[in-house]
């Protein structure tokens, strides 16, 4: 018998405190509780290390570092986690440079709850 494995906690990853607060709001209205927040990786770093998130909502464009350069850390030392890349700029080569970087899901802003909530039952199913 094949465990599913939680999909919490949940970490947000973005420098726009407006942006963490919306994505909070429509997780926690899709019934989820264990949800953590930074604003850039050197708080993002100690989170992850104390809390292994098993998502991560991670903005591409950070103020301290790319958002690419995030998720390659994440996937070297925490490869289980499920990394989300948010963006404004939903080019085709965005996209793909990012799932080619092993993203599991991309989500262009300004994103809604269907789209958020696509996105973690698609996660449930890996």
């Amino acid at each position: 018998m094949e465990f599913v494995r939680p999909l919490e906690p949940i970490l947000i990853i973005d420098d726009m405190q407006d942006i963490r607060d919306y994505l909070n709001k429509i997780l926690t209205e899709l019934g989820f509780e264990d949800i953590l927040e930074s604003r850039d990786f050197e708080s993002a770093k100690a989170v992850i290390e104390e809390k292994t998130p098993s998502v991560i909502f991670l903005d591409i464009e950070m103020p301290d570092t790319d958002g690419t350069e995030i998720l390659e850390f994440i996937n070297d030392h925490y490869p289980h986690a499920h990394v989300v890349m948010c963006s404004g700029h939903n080019s085709l080569e965005n996209v793909q440079n990012t799932w080619e970087l092993g993203a599991k899901g991309f989500i262009a802003k300004p994103f809604n709850a269907k789209k958020v909530d696509a996105v973690m039952k698609r996660l449930e199913l890996m």
